[in-house]
């Protein structure tokens, strides 16, 4: 089997190296990167089952060293996340916090994303119009904060921190690096101190229930807990930001969709879920192979760097019907496939329903006011940190 080869690392238009993965998706299961050896897998069957291999693990720190980051607190931190981590010490973390993270606990959180929501749509609708983009931005961190109890004054300081620290799941720059090592380290300084606070003095909030949490009498160290703090700020801004973009885009080309949301509420999640399916802002998990395996016909050694793609496994035609078509009511039929935008396995993603819910009052709100885009789609210029998007959204109401 002759594998095919991609550019895909030195195309940074997100719109370009969209249709490259769709085209090489089209040619066969993977496709593997010339200047990074990276192997991009392609095909939803074929990702799902390696999200769910005890083969394949997260990248863990090499991304760090191939970047020349041997030391420091970036490091440090990076090194002790569960997105790093695999078997006991990941399996003990995520145990420790996942009942925080529950579908049923989210729910309960609901209200502080729409008021957040609410917040930004009030200002939208007194100025007639503006950029969704710019308006939405910060709405990850701004509900993030708000549930771990973080008081409303420091919340710039947070989203300036993370800005700089959202580029550390990927390879940085030089200048990228020097940021995020500076971020962490008043990140870092400024949750203990709240982590203190919240030691004498509990609170209804998150970082509480962090600090008091525990399985079968074990519980996160302050160590432990700090990181995780700092974990959660930076795994749910961008991604979560990003992707509202790409979704009110998705809509906003489609005015019908946005109407049945307001007719028909029941259609909210599944509608943001046919969205993250269409247009993912986040189109790829790295993960490694730490024992050979094969995959898609070709016997891959240890060490060997993956691209669980989302994107293509998201246009699949052997899963999704009509998998080019916006269809909004897909996710309402019982044997709709499985999104896999969220990762699987024992790495699937902590946030997920906390995203979703950021997402669905993003959508109820903007579909309450009815905008209307005023640029060409195809005219949008795109971004792309973590999470790809277009880089705004003017509209009027």
């Amino acid at each position: 089997m002759i594998e095919l080869k991609v550019s895909a690392t030195a195309v940074t238009d997100p719109r370009e190296w969209k249709r490259l993965m769709l085209d090489a998706a089209s040619r066969g299961p993977t496709a593997i990167d010339e200047a990074t050896g990276m192997i991009y897998v392609l095909r939803h069957r074929d990702i799902e089952r390696l999200l769910n291999e005890p083969r394949v693990h997260g990248v863990g720190l090499s991304f760090f060293d191939a970047m020349g980051i041997a030391e420091g607190p970036l490091r440090d931190w990076y090194g002790a996340l569960m997105f790093t981590n695999d078997g006991t010490r990941h399996d003990r973390l995520r145990r420790l916090v996942s009942k925080a993270f529950t579908p049923r606990a989210v729910e309960r959180l609901r209200p502080i994303a729409a008021a957040r929501v609410a917040e930004q749509v009030s200002a939208l609708r007194q100025a007639g119009g503006g950029d969704l983009v710019a308006a939405f931005a910060h709405l990850p961190m701004r509900v993030m904060c708000a549930l771990l109890g973080v008081p409303a004054a420091a919340v710039p300081d947070f989203i300036a921190w993370v800005d700089a620290l959202s580029p550390v799941f990927l390879f940085m720059e030089p200048d990228q690096i020097t940021r995020a090592e500076t971020a962490i380290t008043d990140l870092l300084a400024y949750v203990r101190e709240l982590i203190e606070q919240r030691s004498q003095a509990p609170a209804d909030d998150l970082m509480t229930a962090l600090i008091r949490a525990e399985h079968d009498g074990d519980r996160l160290t302050r160590d432990e807990t700090v990181t995780m703090v700092a974990n959660l700020l930076v795994g749910g801004h961008d991604t979560t930001g990003s992707q509202v973009g790409c979704t009110l885009l998705t809509l906003l080309v489609r005015p019908g969709a946005l109407a049945e949301v307001r007719s028909e509420p029941a259609l909210l999640a599944p509608l943001v879920s046919e969205t993250i399916r269409f247009e993912p802002s986040i189109t790829f998990a790295p993960r490694t192979v730490v024992a050979p395996i094969e995959i898609c016909g070709i016997e891959r050694p240890a060490g060997t760097m993956l691209a669980c793609t989302f994107l293509t496994a998201n246009r699949d035609p052997e899963v999704w019907r009509d998998p080019d078509a916006f269809v909004s009511r897909r996710f309402v039929e019982p044997e709709a496939p499985r999104l896999l935008s969220f990762g699987g396995g024992p790495h699937y993603c902590l946030g997920a329903a906390l995203a979703r819910t950021t997402l669905e009052e993003s959508v109820r709100g903007v579909a309450e006011i009815a905008p209307q885009l005023n640029a060409a789609p195809d005219s949008l210029e795109w971004s792309q940190v973590l999470g790809r998007s277009p880089a705004r959204l003017p509209v009027t109401i």
